[in-house]
């Protein structure tokens, strides 16, 4: 099982990045169950409209759409349990050296790899995210 960070996520949907098809390959047409919590919604959104001010892309609204039905059909959607999650991210910011949202992806992977028999990869483009997913016993792919 993958767990993909929105780093990822909007590295594989923009499509101009150095390694966007290597990720839609991994994300989308490899055999693996790919998961993310639903807080990558809201970080697509924001990457997104920002991609179209940037005029990256030409539009918001048509790759927006095409995100929630990947977000409803070839990606699974964990949803964000606050009562568990939120200590155990200020917990991770506290130990490692991340960013908010970064931590809440984090613990929200390590609420999943609690209840998985399954070994759960973390799948990120962003350096320090990594080096605490690897420091909290993750796979990394």
């Amino acid at each position: 099982m993958l767990y993909a960070d929105t780093s990822v996520l909007a590295r594989a949907f923009l499509g101009d990045e150095p390694d966007s098809s290597d990720l839609e390959l991994l994300l989308f047409e490899s055999d693996a169950v790919v998961v993310t919590s639903e807080l990558s919604r809201v970080e697509l959104a924001r990457v997104v409209t920002a991609a179209e001010r940037a005029r990256r892309i030409e539009s918001a609204d048509d790759l927006l759409a095409v995100i929630d039905t990947d977000l409803t059909t070839a990606i699974g959607l964990l949803p964000l349990r606050p009562a568990t999650v939120l200590p155990e991210a200020r917990r991770i910011v506290l130990d490692h050296r991340v960013r908010t949202l970064d931590a809440i992806h984090l613990a929200v992977a390590l609420e999943l790899r609690d209840g998985e028999e399954d070994e759960v990869t973390f799948v990120t483009r962003d350096a320090d995210q990594a080096a605490a997913a690897k420091a909290l016993g993750f796979s990394l792919a």
